[in-house]
């Protein structure tokens, strides 16, 4: 659209300066018109071509239209000659007559005269037709332009998604290794507090048997116990605190892997993507779409555990090990979990006729949903 209002735009703001610059050289030699040496009609004719001639946009492809009438409507230019072929070509030759003698000059100069004080109407029309220099430098100039503001947007998108994905995948990263942390930190602390209360136990024990002893050895071991006492209400108050982080930083994992799912139709693609490059390249296997959404949830080096895992159960069920069942309702066959890379889990059956069913795909963060999805089948 802007490349068709730029022609005609252009088109008009040719023909407007043309115009204003025909009528100001039309007539360069009115003396000689009036004595009759020239004319009037050679005269439009060699001003107008002359004219012409000095354009440098009629190369480039505009076509100029000129007609000069005088306002009674005789035709004075392109002048019409038997032999003029090309009534508006700028580069045509003029062939010199003899100058015109004295009865003839006299008739001339009255007829300038009379066409002069009629007056003349100029019309001039510009087009610029498609497919040439002019016009196709428009085009190409626009196409570059809107080339240009749809490169930068989309390097522009491209780069701040680029920038999000990765804040994402640094933050994910950093709440793992919390949490890896903080688990450590409260076996430590678990095992810390089952010593101290194996050691007051065993403290009470010899204190209820050392009953008959010297005061002094009684003192002394009350005083012990209290202080035993007292680390283990400090293990008691750092477990809870441990325990209220870990909760904080499973949170906080939740939402991190909240924020990275993906929107609801494009999460639906994707699964329907994955369950038929599954039914693809596993034959032996039906796959639920809570397998295939599950998968598409692990991180890192999950989704490659899981699939192989999936291989291999394709190639051979049989061979695959089990680390429990986990429930089976009445008439109906049992479900099976197995284990990936320590933190996934995959639960599956065989069906009657010999074929294995994947049923969900998780970790152990998930497997409380799992569990409670596989009850409801």
């Amino acid at each position: 659209m802007l490349y068709i209002f730029s022609i005609q735009a252009l088109e008009a703001l040719i023909q407007e300066r043309w115009t204003a610059d025909l009528e100001r050289k039309l007539i360069s030699n009115s003396s000689a018109l009036l004595e009759g040496r020239i004319n009037i009609q050679d005269e439009v004719k060699r001003n107008t071509d002359l004219y012409l001639g000095t354009l440098y946009a009629t190369k480039l492809g505009v076509i100029p239209r000129i007609v000069v009438k005088t306002k009674t409507g005789r035709w004075l230019y392109p002048k019409i000659t038997p032999d003029a072929i090309y009534p508006f070509d700028s580069d045509t030759s003029h062939m010199e007559e003899n100058p015109p003698g004295p009865m003839e000059a006299i008739l001339v100069a009255k007829e300038n005269l009379k066409i002069m004080e009629e007056g003349m109407s100029l019309s001039v029309t510009v087009q610029i037709p498609r497919n040439t220099l002019l016009a196709n430098s428009i085009l190409v100039c626009y196409i570059f332009v809107f080339s240009f503001i749809l490169y930068r947007a989309y390097r522009t998108s491209a780069s701040e998604a680029e920038r999000l994905s990765l804040h994402n995948q640094q933050a994910l990263e950093a709440a793992y290794g919390r949490l890896t942390a903080a688990q450590d930190r409260l076996q430590e602390v678990a095992e810390e507090e089952k010593a101290y209360q194996k050691e007051i136990e065993k403290l009470q024990a010899e204190l209820a048997m050392a009953s008959n002893k010297v005061r002094a050895t009684e003192d002394e071991a009350l005083e012990e116990m209290e202080a035993l006492e007292e680390k283990l209400q400090e293990s008691v108050a750092l477990r809870e605190k441990m325990e209220s982080e870990l909760t904080h930083i499973r949170q906080e994992l939740e939402r991190l892997e909240s924020s990275r799912k993906p929107t609801p139709g494009k999460q639906e693609k994707q699964i329907k993507s994955t369950m038929k490059r599954f039914r693809t390249l596993y034959k032996n296997l039906e796959f639920h779409p809570r397998a295939a959404e599950g998968f598409l949830s692990l991180q890192g080096d999950l989704q490659l555990r899981a699939e192989e895992l999936i291989h291999n159960m394709n190639e051979d069920s049989t061979r695959l090990t089990v680390k429990r069942k986990v429930f089976s309702k009445k008439g109906a066959l049992p479900t099976f979990e197995s284990e990936f890379a320590y933190r996934g889990r995959l639960y599956w059956k065989r069906e009657a006729d010999g074929k294995t069913q994947i049923l969900a795909i998780g970790t152990k963060n998930t497997q409380a949903k799992d569990l409670a999805y596989l009850e409801s089948l």
